[in-house]
């Protein structure tokens, strides 16, 4: 059925382009294209341009399909949209009945860019709001080439509700990931947060996660923000220091912001341990060194952090936890994509949107009066449903007489009806 649409819109756009007199006919060339339901083969023009001695394909400028592309741009923003999800060559079967490599969806998403993480609609002004929560952490992703890189991750919330019995959602979160540099990376955390919260007064911003110096800079830059040592990483070195005994009086010095009373107690554990010293000494150092953001964390109930938990989902999930090698531009493409996700957008629709973008360069110049009368005349008029005793339906008379060919709206309509 599309093969027969496309090849009578074909015989429309001659019939209208043909009492002008400007285009010479030169041959009828098939093409295949790859849509969701499998490979569809059909024949159209191939027209010169006397004007300027200029070839052209008129069908293909009419739907407004890329001459060098295989795969229709509906079947190419799925592809897109689900590889973010699983691997490539997964979802070709998941989409197309076509066969399909896994090379071809990732040339389609070289084809998308990188999305920027300021691409989701932003949310509306929340004036109000005086305390503001970041969390920042990284997934180690193995490289094809070189070493493994850390790939950033920050959440930025307002606060976090119950959603049931030990889980817990964060409230107006906004999601940023990539390669970035924290120069980069965290002033784009800071006008989000301007833009959203200090439309009257600038909150105060609490940044969590380990001690890593691209998390702790960015109270260098983000505004009225300090740091905050998620709890996973003050058990993980407290557990370095108390071994197999009990760490109570390490998280009561802590606490109590009592420094004395912690140095005597890893003293006490030196010399009760002395084969445990290199451990020890780690711990104590870390401690040492985030000593104020430690204490905060110990001090704040609202100071909890989830951090691992979102890298685990956002990032690892698709990057990490499996035996994978990327590139750098593939794997922060499938970052940004899932942010996107994340962020509320659709990302199938941004794919679509991407994919057509060349549309309004390709207008073939026919006269639209004659080329919407022309179509009327060839449309499909019936179509014999069941057992031939029954009698014969009108479904894609209407169906069909929908394709308006007035307007470039409607030629997206097109696509979108016959394919989607």
């Amino acid at each position: 059925m599309l093969k027969a649409i496309l090849e009578q819109a074909d015989e429309a756009i001659y019939a209208a382009s043909k009492p002008e007199h400007r285009y010479q006919v030169k041959a009828h060339r098939s093409r295949t294209l790859t849509t969701l339901w499998g490979e569809v083969t059909f024949t159209r023009t191939y027209y010169q341009d006397k004007t300027n001695s200029s070839y052209h394909y008129l069908l293909d400028e009419w739907l407004g399909l890329d001459k060098s592309t295989h795969i229709e741009p509906f079947c190419r923003a799925r592809l897109v949209t689900r590889s973010a999800d699983v691997s490539y060559r997964k979802y070709v079967a998941l989409t197309t009945p076509a066969r399909l490599s896994g090379q071809s969806v990732l040339q389609s998403i070289r084809k998308l860019g990188t999305i920027p993480n300021q691409a989701a609609v932003m949310p509306a002004a929340k004036p109000g709001i005086y305390k503001v929560y970041v969390e920042a952490d990284e997934d180690h992703v193995a490289m094809q080439k070189g070493h493994a890189k850390e790939m950033k991750l920050i959440n930025v919330y307002e606060t976090k509700v119950p959603v049931c019995q030990g889980r817990r959602k964060l409230l107006g979160r906004r999601t940023f990931s990539g390669w970035e540099t924290p120069s980069q990376l965290w002033p784009a955390v800071n006008r989000y947060i301007q833009q959203t919260y200090g439309t009257e007064q600038m909150p105060e911003v609490v940044i969590k996660g380990d001690a890593a110096a691209w998390i702790k800079s960015g109270t260098e830059y983000v505004w009225n923000s300090t740091h905050v040592v998620d709890g996973y990483h003050d058990s993980q070195y407290l557990r370095k220091i108390a071994g197999k005994g009990t760490s109570t009086a390490l998280y009561e010095a802590l606490k109590a912001n009592d420094c004395e009373a912690f140095v005597k107690e890893v003293q006490r554990k030196l010399r009760k341990s002395p084969q445990r010293e290199k451990a020890i000494r780690d711990g104590y150092q870390y401690i040492m060194a985030n000593w104020e953001g430690i204490h905060k964390a110990l001090t704040q109930p609202d100071a909890a952090s989830s951090t691992e938990g979102h890298v685990s989902h956002m990032l690892s999930d698709r990057l990490s936890s499996r035996c994978m090698g990327w590139s750098p531009i593939g794997a922060e493409q499938i970052a940004r994509m899932r942010t996107y996700i994340a962020n509320g957008g659709n990302l199938e629709a941004y794919a679509r949107k991407q994919f057509t973008a060349h549309r309004q360069t390709m207008k073939p110049e026919v006269n639209q009066e004659i080329l919407k009368k022309e179509w009327s005349r060839r449309k499909l008029p019936y179509c014999i449903m069941g057992p031939l005793s029954r009698p014969r339906s009108k479904i894609l008379r209407v169906a069909v007489s929908r394709i308006i060919l007035s307007s470039e709206a409607s030629k997206v309509k097109l696509v979108g009806n016959l394919v989607a």
